[in-house]
Order: structure tokens, then C-alpha cells, then sequence
């Protein structure tokens, strides 16, 4: 079992290591070739698009089979994807349309990819050790946040986007092979039925009902939503944008990311040693804490000081995904969970492509102070709305 569990977590850290690569250089690279904020928000889009679209479908399939073989085809679509994007960038001059279905590709392997991994953790990790193993795995993906856009910002200024995505490539391809040497125990009878020979429509609506039964899932996952809309999706093309317009734009920009993966890895570490009595109030606690980075730039302070807040951010995200993984794994039937993490997916990202839509608009109407100050208040508005809900202060205490 640690064995496979520290397979996994290595499989994230590269795999995530790469993705944060992209980013950086995907929005550097279009900028330098005179693209605005519309056209870099038309890629994030198509990548997300996909995701949102496929991430229900991807819930059925990882229930239906192994997720493990899914996650392994997930990762050589995006490896091939990626690996043409690269030979296109490091030859020439790539038509938009090309990033379009290229990028489109990458999300779609990504929502079939995200949906099965609660369930393959649940099969290599006994139950009374799935804390510390979202813990641990919370911890390697936090150090590759914090290396990816560091790394990512240097190639670019170095050698060139290019070979930032060539990386992403080659993670993947990793990633599929260290998959692939995972044993994974599959789930008995007698603990989980099989639904292969269930519809498709059927099996999704029996997903949709163990997600909304339980108030403290569904509300959470319509604030996911929000902030990736309002908040998240315009912090990374605003973001972006006003570092490009600066002197060694992307490896500072890049470095705020890298703080902020510092910080998750240093959450990681909270998370690894406290577990929270309610669980879903400390999650909506620490959503207290997001909204400092966005303002951080929306009010132009000092260099030093946004990466404070992008630090404290990133602590924020690592308990958040923890926890509220952990409640997730307890509360929900095993021959249920991707189909139940699927809806929470999708809820979550379904609205980010129209984040990244709305960020160029929004900006030219109310500047991008205004847009980033927007998003941190609808956010922080949200948040005291639930925390004022007893049901949900209390929720997720027995795991259900």
C-alpha cells in the first residue's frame, strides 16, 4: 500500500509539474505575438470547455472500469497533444485554430482523467489511512505547484514556450507509466455493485442522487463554481496580463503562482496533523483566505507583499482540497464516488471556461482592479452566506 501510495503521489507531482508549466507559457507566448486578453481567454476556454462537458460522462466510465486505465489513456491523449503544440511553437508560428483543438484535447483528457482518482486512492489506500493519504498527496502536488510556474517563467525567458509545453508532454507520458505499475485492490462484491450494465443516462441520474441529498455537497460544490468564475478564471488572464506588460514579466509572475504552491505545501503539512471536528466550516473558514491574492494585485501593492498573499492562498487551497476530499471519500458509497466527484467537477469548473470568457469584457468595463475586486467580493459575500447556515457550520461532522 505505500508502495502505491508513494507511486501516486509521485505520478502527481510530475504530472501537475508539467501542467503548471503551461499557463505561464502558453499566455507569455501569445502575448509576445501581440495576442490580448480575448484571445488568451479563447484558449483557457477551450482547454476548459471540454472539461466540463466530458467530466459527467468521465464519472461513468471510472465507475464502470478501472479508473486507472482510464487516467493511463487520459494522459497519452494529453501527451500527444501536448507534444504537437510543442513541435508546432518550437517550429514557427501556430494558427489560433490549432491552439483551439489542440487545447480542447488536453481538457478533454483531463475530464476523463479527474473524476476516477478519489476512487483509484480508495483502492491502494486502506480507508483508515485515506487522511494522511490526501494529505500526501495534497503535499506532492503542492511542490510541484510551487516548482511549475517558477520553472515554466525561466524556460520561457530562457529558451522559449516551447519547450515548457515539450515538458508538459513528457510529465504526461510518465505519469501513464508510473499508473501503470500501481496494484490497485479491486472493490468486493459485497462492498460495491457493479453498474456496468446500467444505461447511461441511468447511472448518471443514480450519481445526481447521492450528490444531491446531501445539502453540504451541493452548496459547497455552487461556491466552487462561483470562485472559479468570478475569481479564479480572471485572476489567471488579468494576472497574466499585467505581468506581460512588465520587465521580467514571466518569471514574476510566474514566481507568485510558485508562492503560492509554497504555501499549499506548507498547508499540506497542517492538514497532514489537524483534522477539523466540522470539516465543511473549515473549509469555508480558510475560503476567507482566497480572496487575498486577487486584491493583492487589484490594489498594486508591493511585490514582496503579494507574495504573502499569494503564500497565504495557496496554504488555503491545500486544506481546502483535503478536507474536503476526506469528507467526500467518507460520505459517499465506494461504487459511487467518481460519478459523485464527477458532479462535484463539473459544478466546480463547469463555469470557469465563462470565467476566462467574461475576464477580457469585464475588464474593458470596469478595469481590471475593478474585475479582480469583484470576484474577491462576491466571493468573500458567499462565503459568510454559508457560514451563516448552521446545517452547514455542522456538516460532513459524521460524514454524511
Amino acid at each position: 500500500m505505500q508502495r502505491d501510495l508513494a507511486l501516486y503521489a509521485t505520478r502527481n507531482f510530475i504530472s501537475v509539474l508539467g501542467s503548471m508549466m503551461v499557463p505561464v507559457a502558453l499566455s507569455f507566448a501569445l502575448f509576445a505575438k501581440g495576442a490580448g486578453a480575448g484571445r488568451v481567454s479563447a484558449v483557457l476556454t477551450a482547454e476548459a470547455l471540454p472539461m466540463a462537458l466530458f467530466m459527467l460522462v468521465g464519472g461513468v466510465v471510472a465507475d464502470r472500469l478501472a479508473p486507472r486505465r482510464i487516467m493511463m489513456a487520459a494522459d497519452l491523449l494529453r501527451a500527444g497533444a501536448q507534444g504537437v503544440l510543442a513541435t508546432l511553437l518550437i517550429a514557427g508560428n501556430p494558427s489560433f485554430v490549432a491552439l483551439l483543438v489542440l487545447a480542447a484535447l488536453v481538457g478533454t483528457g483531463t475530464a476523463f482523467d479527474t473524476p476516477g482518482r478519489n476512487r483509484l486512492l480508495t483502492q491502494i489506500v486502506a480507508p483508515d489511512r485515506l487522511a494522511a493519504a490526501n494529505s500526501v498527496v495534497m503535499i506532492a502536488t503542492s511542490l510541484a505547484v510551487l516548482l511549475g510556474p517558477a520553472v515554466g517563467g525561466v524556460l520561457v525567458a530562457g529558451m522559449g514556450a516551447g519547450w515548457a509545453i515539450a515538458l508538459d508532454a513528457l510529465s504526461y507520458l510518465i505519469s501513464a507509466a508510473l499508473l501503470l505499475c500501481l496494484r490497485p485492490v479491486a472493490q468486493q462484491e459485497s462492498q460495491a455493485r457493479t453498474d456496468a450494465d446500467l444505461p447511461l443516462p441511468r447511472a448518471m441520474r443514480e450519481g445526481w442522487g447521492e450528490f444531491v441529498r446531501r445539502p453540504w455537497v451541493w452548496l459547497m460544490v455552487c461556491l466552487f463554481g462561483l470562485i472559479h468564475m468570478l475569481s479564479w478564471g480572471p485572476t489567471e488572464v488579468l494576472g497574466a496580463l499585467v505581468f506581460a506588460h512588465r520587465p521580467g514579466g514571466a518569471p514574476h509572475w510566474g514566481g507568485l503562482l510558485a508562492l503560492m504552491g509554497l504555501g499549499a505545501l506548507i498547508g499540506g503539512g497542517i492538514a497532514l496533523r489537524v483534522r477539523p471536528a466540522r470539516p465543511i466550516r473549515a473549509v469555508l473558514l480558510w475560503f476567507l483566505v482566497y480572496p487575498l491574492g486577487p486584491v493583492s494585485i487589484a490594489v498594486s501593492l508591493p511585490y514582496w507583499m503579494q507574495g504573502v498573499c499569494f503564500l497565504l492562498g495557496g496554504m488555503q487551497m491545500a486544506n481546502v482540497n483535503v478536507v474536503w476530499e476526506g469528507a467526500l471519500q467518507r460520505a459517499i458509497p465506494p461504487d459511487r464516488l467518481s460519478r459523485v466527484s464527477a458532479y462535484d467537477a463539473f459544478g466546480s469548473f463547469c463555469l470557469l471556461p465563462l470565467g476566462y470568457a467574461i475576464s477580457g469584457p469585464l475588464a474593458l468595463m470596469l478595469g481590471v482592479s475593478g474585475t479582480l475586486w469583484l470576484g474577491a467580493g462576491c466571493v468573500w459575500l458567499f462565503t459568510v452566506l454559508l457560514l451563516c447556515r448552521r446545517d452547514m457550520r455542522d456538516a460532513a461532522s459524521t460524514a454524511e
